[in-house]
């Protein structure tokens, strides 16, 4: 049996219409079901379910052999994972927003919770800014004050016009990569390439 990590949101959602799409009912099905349930067992893979920040930290420390993961998630923090291949949905992009009325080089105080990503961009621009380390919501600080402007995922732009914020500067796109224990790829080599080009990702 192999173990492939997933998280619940967005690329969940993704992932699941992906499988639909290549017409794999059995694992789109299983995904599907209601409940609280923290992993499911379909044939010989079993899928479980974590914060998506913690998929990469759970196929580093060989719970999960595969993983499904955002860009933005291993490019912020550095883990010792197989990067094995992009995959054709979750499609989104690591942006600067602000208000309206403001210019991006005025920036001083950005809020995110990409403070790694953001660090290195502000410094290849040259542009002294102090970040501030948020979970979530971080569309509220530059509405409250706490920053002029923050760095965050941006797919159709509504949570931002609906807080009367714009975009000003892509950083990055960002898609879903599937990654892979180091150890696991090569001692289930057999059922990790069976799986993977069961999604069509080999």
């Amino acid at each position: 049996m192999i173990t492939v990590a997933l998280s619940k949101g967005r690329l969940f959602k993704d992932f699941i219409k992906f499988l639909e799409a290549r017409e794999l009912t059995d694992y789109a099905q299983a995904l599907k079901e209601e409940g609280r349930y923290l992993f499911r067992n379909v044939g010989n893979v079993k899928f479980i379910f974590a914060k998506g920040t913690d998929v990469p930290t759970y196929v580093e420390q060989g719970i999960a052999d595969l993983g499904i993961v955002g860009l933005d998630i291993i490019t912020e923090n550095r883990f010792n994972v197989l990067n094995v291949s992009q995959l054709p949905f979750g499609k989104c992009r690591l942006a600067i927003a602000g208000p309206d009325q403001q210019s991006e080089k005025d920036i001083r105080v950005v809020a995110t919770s990409f403070t790694n990503i953001s660090q290195q961009y502000f410094n290849q621009q040259r542009q002294d800014v102090r970040l501030i380390h948020l979970n979530g919501s971080v569309e509220l600080a530059p509405i409250l004050g706490l920053a002029d402007a923050i760095v965050d995922i941006v797919q159709t732009g509504s949570t931002l016009k609906e807080n009367n914020l714009r975009e000003y500067h892509t950083i990055m796109t960002v898609q879903a990569r599937l990654i892979a224990n180091k150890q696991a790829f090569y001692l289930k080599e057999t059922d990790l390439y069976q799986f993977m080009e069961e999604i069509g990702v080999v």
